[in-house]
């Protein structure tokens, strides 16, 4: 096969979605859209205000459609109900000491 052509049988080839311009996507949908957002942000710790910037920041697109469509009221209840779920952002205190052949680390409280 030349090089560029797609490949049917390739498990791995991207394939997209496209919604005509008329036609908005269901209200639960975009709902859910954000929450997924929220939700992989809330797991690499971001803070809630954090997150609500991404979602007021027109760089973030389906973030910022998000709050376009659903309002910001609906956005800031979904951050606060994911971070919850989450038990907010956890931090710790790690020492480390480091010897000739190797580092340790431990966790002094978590």
């Amino acid at each position: 096969m030349p090089y560029g052509d797609p490949d049917n049988t390739d498990p791995m080839m991207l394939n997209a979605v496209a919604l005509e311009d008329g036609e908005a996507p269901p209200l639960e949908a975009i709902r859910e859209m954000a929450e997924c957002f929220i939700d992989e942000y809330a797991r690499l710790g971001f803070d809630g205000n954090r997150i609500l910037h991404m979602f007021r920041t027109r760089g973030y697109a389906g973030p910022y459609m998000a709050t376009e469509v659903l309002g910001e009221e609906a956005i800031g209840e979904l951050v606060e109900s994911v971070l919850a779920r989450w038990g907010g952002r956890r931090t710790c205190e790690i020492a480390q000491r480091v010897t000739k052949d190797q580092l340790s680390l431990t966790v002094l409280n978590h």
